[in-house]
């Protein structure tokens, strides 16, 4: 499956309402309704694309900027997931330099993580069997881990 084109992917995420910083202050409704109404390549699509910015963002100078204990899988993906909530400049500059900017709030966005599965299960009544080529979990991406990425 390949990712949407990029300009489809961040047209998608501006569609949030909210903050996009924590699950209390996010509306992403508009996001799967507009799914919704997308065919099911675009929603798998969309999926492999998020799996992708999920996945180039998780590093060990990522992890530093957002996580403060280690260890901490799931509270780094759900920072990962609030980041590409912030559009496609934030997580462009967050990517290409994570430490350029203050700490982080200290919630979370968890919800994006099911976006493209609540859209196809409002569309078609069943579960979405689809899984991506990159794994989405905290500490998958080796490259972003090994020691020699391990800038600070």
């Amino acid at each position: 499956m390949r990712n949407l084109p990029a300009p489809k992917f961040w047209s998608l995420i501006n569609s949030i309402e909210g903050s996009g910083w924590n699950d209390r202050s996010t509306d992403l409704s508009p996001l799967i309704n507009r799914l919704q109404s997308c065919d099911d390549n675009t929603i798998f699509g969309f999926e492999e694309a998020l799996t992708a910015k999920l996945y180039a963002i998780d590093t060990y100078a990522h992890y530093r900027k957002l996580i403060w204990q280690p260890g901490s899988a799931d509270p780094f993906l759900y920072k990962r997931l609030a980041i590409v909530a912030q559009g496609q400049a934030f997580y462009e500059r967050f990517a290409a330099r994570p430490f350029w900017t203050r700490r982080w709030p200290t919630d979370w966005l968890e919800g994006l993580l099911y976006v493209a599965s609540d859209a196809y299960e409002g569309k078609h009544g069943t579960e979405m069997d689809f899984s991506p080529t990159l794994p989405k979990e905290s500490f998958s991406n080796l490259d972003g881990w090994s020691n020699r990425n391990r800038k600070q």
